[in-house]
């Protein structure tokens, strides 16, 4: 008897363990699994700032697929929607207002410095080497940081993804400011015009007879002794005069430098101005020199609003006036593609009217919208943003910018005549 249950009992058991594996497998199952605590998260640096006001009404996701992901933007310090500023508070409320729009996103503002080693074009190189997955996926850059980084192959087109610049409501010089080579690559938002400071409301221009100018004519100085050469290129293109050749090389032509040169040699201009090199030579001339205007860039008379002074077009030959363009513009850097059609609504949100006529002007900047700028009160502004040309390339000002400044100071100082310094310039480009 024994011995039987002995060669039974493996059976039995057997039969048992099948019989209560399912109870088994249930009580499992009615316990939760239990893993360990997510890591605490590694603090944002200080120059970070994330923005997580997400609606009360919105429960927060329990999935991990659900979690809202990440939009990373940069910015120079004065866009910093942490500063109390006015630009400051007005940033911020757009941020949080997209913010609740999209609850499935997490905005995470970082501030780079414009210049220096740690600067936003520079950073973004440093990025893109090292750290690919750490570039922004939306960034504002001037335009020419945006040309650079642009053809570096930083930066993503835009082409595709809106249709924003199809909009009439865009100054002239916006499509071209955000167009390099053959794609685009942003929405240009703030924007910062060449201008001619007036120290009264009279009207400038230039006179019928350069020998027999008024007395009461008063002149201009400019930062000649600059290879930006930025009111040599207004003037040179204020009447459509081309600045490259059939072959797309850069160009200048004899009769239309000749007649630039000579305006230069003209009354109207100074001739101090062969001696400055720099915007801020330019305003430290100024309170000694009260019969001279100057050309300024308008972001800089916004931060400095002498009194008694207005702005308008620069005159140029001929009496055609003149202005340059230049602008901040949202920019496309990020390393996942998921995560472009958000930085694009993003930017197209942070470009409407309504918002630009606010912000711009809390920026001391001017928008690049029609619809944003108060033509009642701004008519010179309006007029100025009517006829400004986009900056030159940078390959344009690299190869002509030096030989102009040669030749204005050469006619500046009398040491040539127009005509000779003309050939002179010619010459090198050859």
């Amino acid at each position: 008897m024994k011995k039987r249950l002995q060669r039974k009992l493996p059976f039995m058991i057997g039969i048992l363990q099948f019989a209560f594996l399912p109870l088994f497998l249930a009580a499992c199952t009615s316990f939760p699994f239990t893993s360990a605590p997510p890591p605490t998260s590694t603090p944002l640096p200080e120059e970070s700032t994330p923005l997580t006001s997400t609606p009360e009404e919105v429960e927060t996701p329990a999935g991990e697929d659900d979690a809202p992901q990440t939009l990373q933007i940069w910015l120079p310090p004065e866009f910093d929607p942490k500063s109390e500023t006015k630009a400051g508070i007005v940033l911020r409320a757009r941020l949080d207002e997209f913010q609740n729009r999209r609850p499935d996103l997490t905005l995470e503002v970082r501030i780079k410095s414009v210049e220096g080693q740690a600067s936003l074009l520079n950073s973004l190189i440093a990025a893109k080497q090292a750290a690919p997955s750490a570039m922004p996926d939306l960034v504002a850059l001037k335009r020419p940081d945006l040309e650079s980084a642009a053809l570096q192959g930083i930066l993503h087109p835009i082409d595709g993804l809106t249709t924003s610049l199809d909009d009439p409501d865009w100054f002239p010089y916006v499509r071209p400011l955000a167009h390099i080579q053959n794609s685009t690559y942003g929405l240009p938002f703030a924007a910062n015009l060449l201008a001619l400071l007036q120290h009264s409301a009279e009207e400038t221009t230039l006179p019928s007879s350069t020998e027999n100018s008024p007395e009461d004519k008063k002149q201009i100085i400019f930062p000649a002794d600059n290879a930006q050469s930025q009111l040599a290129f207004c003037l040179y293109t204020a009447n459509g005069s081309l600045l490259r050749d059939e072959q797309g090389q850069p160009t200048l032509a004899n009769e239309e430098l000749t007649r630039l040169l000579g305006f230069f040699q003209s009354d109207l201009i100074s001739p101090l101005s062969a001696e400055i090199s720099t915007a801020e030579e330019v305003w430290a001339a100024l309170p000694s020199q009260p019969n001279l205007n100057a050309i300024i860039w308008t972001s800089d008379y916004f931060k400095r609003m002498p009194a008694e002074t207005t702005l308008s077009t620069i005159p140029g030959p001929e009496e055609s006036p003149c202005s340059l363009a230049s602008a901040w513009i949202w920019a496309l850097a990020g390393a996942s593609p998921d995560l472009q059609p958000a930085a694009v609504e993003l930017a197209e949100f942070l470009s409407e009217s309504e918002f630009l006529a606010e912000w711009t002007s809390a920026l001391g900047n001017l928008p690049t919208r029609p619809t944003a700028l108060d033509e009642t009160n701004n008519t010179a502004l309006l007029e100025l943003s009517l006829i400004a040309q986009p900056i030159p390339p940078a390959d344009i000002v690299q190869r002509l910018g030096e030989i102009l400044r040669v030749a204005t100071i050469s006619v500046l100082q009398e040491q040539v005549s127009p005509g000779a310094a003309a050939e002179e310039a010619l010459e090198k480009i050859q």
